[in-house]
This record gives C-alpha cells, structure tokens and sequence, in this order.
C-alpha cells in the first residue's frame, strides 16, 4: 500500500525565508533609499538632515534689545512607511525637528535653548490625509527660499487636519479638508480704541467653534501643476449685544489660485511660480508679514454694538529657480499684498486706511556633491500704513524697512 508522503514540519531553528523578490522590487519601485521590512509588507526610508544657519537683520528703528545677528541649528529626522494592503497603499510620514536658536525672529534674544518642533506627521489612507501638516490652501509656501525665518510673503500653515483627495483623469485632483482654526486665527481688534470688548482675549485670538473648511482643484502634469484654492473661515463668536446677550457666527473667506510652470528650455529644474489671494474677513491666508509685530491685520473690527466690520486684502507673489550648472543654481523672489481698512472709526482709531507690504529677495545655493548645499540668501521687507497719522493703537512708524541676510549650511543623509 502506498502512502502519501507528509510535507516536512518547520522548526524553530529553522532559518527564517528571504523576502521575496516581489516585495523586494515594490520597494525599490517606491524610490530610492526604500528598504524591505522582512515578514511584512512594509517598505521604509529613514533619513534625515542638518542645518546650520547665521542671520544678520535690522529694520526701521529696531529696539536695542533685539538681536540683529543670532544662529539657527536644526536637526531634522525623516521617516517614511508604506505598507501594501487590499485596499491600497498606507503611508505613514513624519519630519520631527529639534532646533537651537540663539534669538527669535525679530525679537528679544532669549537665553539659548532647544526646540522641539513637530513639521509634519501624517497618515495617507485610501485617499484620505490625517495628521499634522501643511494646508491643502497653501500652493507656492514659499518653494526654494531657504531657510527656518524666511522673511516673505506666501502662505506656509502647518496645521492639524482630516482631509481627501480624490484623484481624476490627466493628472487633475479635487480635495477636502477640515483644518485647524488655532492657526487661521487673526483675530478681532476693537474700532474704539478703550471700546468695551465685548469677547475676551481668548475669543479676540480666534477659538472659534468651526475648524477652517478647505477646498482645492488642481493639475499636476509635464508642463508644471495648478491649484485652485478656496476656504471658508470662521471669525468669532460675538455678542450682538451685552444687553440682549445674543451671538452670531461670523464668517469670512480666501480664495487663491496659483500656477508652477516648468522651464525645460532654460535649464533642467527650472521653475516658475505664480500665485495670487483675496480675503474677505480671513486675513492669515494672504500670507503677509509684519517684522514689527506692532499691526499685524486682523480679521475684522469689532463696534461697540458688537457689529463687525471685515477686513479685506489681497496678495501676490512670484519665484523663478535657473540652475546654472549642476553645482549651482539661484532663485529670485518677490511678493505684494495690501489689506483696506474700510471703517471710518477703525481708519481714525489706528491712523491708516490700509497697510501695505512688499518683500523681494534672491538666493545663491552652491551645492559640490549631492548631500551639502550652502546657501546666500538676502531678504527685504517693507509695511508701510497708507495716510498715516501717529496712533497708540497702530504703527509707530509710517513704514518699516526691514533687510536679513542669511548664510546656510545643509547636509542632507
């Protein structure tokens, strides 16, 4: 009689199987740098970098306890997982950063200290985005101006989000998302100057109860990317009245549109950007930037009878990239934006009818092998208050000039 024979039993002692070369292969297919988690369907890439940057700054009667030079250090530590399942790809990333900083931007010079800074941590699933990372508005955020304090104008939020791409035909993509409020937040700054204010100062800086409601249609393609943007904002919860005790939500909105062509014709790499905003009550999206910190623009301003008045701005900006060689390249760059104070007591309250600002720089970037770079950077900055008088509530100064020159040293592993 004959018997089958019986499969061979595994042992613990047994060496473990190499991993396929199918996953193997997914691995390599995902990028450079992907390496295969053995007994998993996991690819990783881990990788990090180093900056040392060197600031030297001034502006427009700049106060002597400020620091017009003062050091950077970041150490950036980069992961990167995707693990294949039925239901598609699981990407998990994080960029966590720790920073050392002999000063703040612009300001006092604290004692040196290290910070801990989360840029983005997300998890990409089945078309959906979790985390904390950049805003789905946000399309130019400053591409090729280097640096951690870049003086420019141009949208660049990190923020928590729940978000969803769905993707279309010819490379176009339409996204939703739910983002953090915290971050949008410009505030409300009272007509009067001494007026009642009729929300306190955690209201004033924007806990509103809506988070920002974001939407973007774009194209990425040979010839470069588009994104429309646009965004739904909600102010604060103001009283109406102290005596009637009602609240109203108020909203205001930002709408961008913005364009990246390539230049294969001047150089492999070469890059244009274009983009443009307007607010209505949602200043933050304009991306404007004020190195005095005494006028930053609010949302709206807020009456006596708790009615408000929105602010509304514009901005746009502008980038090329020309790599020179393959050792040397150079971005140019430059923005304007402007925002209208349209109510007469505001207009008399904080001695100007609109601020305007306008940034240009340019940047130097040699880069001898492939993982270090050094980088010359220079920015200007100007905001200056339009039919200016002197007011204990606005600008000190009808215009602040303000210049930084940056050197950079970044290796990348």
């Amino acid at each position: 009689m004959l018997l089958a024979a019986a499969a061979p039993e595994a042992h613990a002692a047994d060496p473990p199987s190499r991993p396929s070369s199918r996953f193997a292969q997914a691995c390599k297919a995902e990028g450079p740098g992907f390496a295969y988690i053995p007994g998993s369907d996991t690819c990783l890439r881990i990788g990090g970098y180093l900056w040392a940057e060197t600031y030297a700054n001034s502006y427009t009667d700049y106060p002597a306890a400020n620091a017009r030079s003062y050091w950077v250090s970041t150490f950036g530590l980069l992961t990167d997982a995707r693990t294949q399942t039925e239901y598609g790809t699981l990407r998990t990333y994080t960029d966590l950063r720790i920073i050392w900083r002999t000063a703040d931007l612009w300001g006092p010079a604290p004692a040196n200290e290290a910070q801990f800074q989360p840029y983005d941590i997300r998890i990409e699933f089945a078309g959906f985005t979790f985390g904390y990372l950049r805003s789905f508005f946000d399309f130019y955020a400053n591409a090729n101006v280097l640096g951690t304090d870049p003086m420019t104008i141009g949208d660049e939020t990190q923020l928590p989000m729940l978000g969803y791409t769905l993707k279309l035909p010819d490379g176009f993509a339409a996204q939703l998302s739910l983002e953090g409020a915290a971050q949008r937040a410009g505030g409300i700054l009272p007509a009067a100057a001494g007026g009642p204010r009729l929300i306190d100062d955690e209201g004033e800086r924007g806990e509103t109860g809506w988070p920002e409601i974001v939407a973007t249609l774009g194209q990425s393609g040979s010839w470069g990317d588009f994104k429309l943007s646009g965004a739904l904002h909600q102010i604060a919860q103001a009283p109406v009245s102290e005596r009637i005790g009602a609240a109203t939500g108020e909203w205001g909105y930002a709408l961008q549109a913005g364009v990246m062509f390539n230049l294969p014709f001047l150089a492999a790499g070469d890059t244009l950007y274009l983009q443009a905003a307007y607010a209505d009550g949602a200043s933050s999206y304009l991306g404007l930037l004020d190195p005095g910190q005494d006028f930053s623009p609010p949302d709206a301003f807020q009456h006596p009878d708790g009615s408000l008045s929105k602010v509304r701005g514009w901005s746009a900006v502008g980038q090329l990239l020309h790599n020179w060689s393959p050792h040397w390249n150079s971005a140019v760059f430059g923005g304007y934006g402007r925002i209208d104070i349209a109510d007469p007591l505001a207009q008399a309250t904080y001695g100007t009818t609109g601020i305007d600002n306008l940034n240009a720089g340019a940047n130097l970037t040699w880069a001898p092998v492939g993982p270090f770079a050094v980088t010359l950077q220079y920015d200007y900055n100007l905001y200056a208050a339009d039919a200016f008088r002197p007011s204990a509530e606005g600008l000190k100064l009808a215009s602040r000039e303000a210049h930084e020159v940056m050197l950079l040293f970044a290796a990348t592993f």
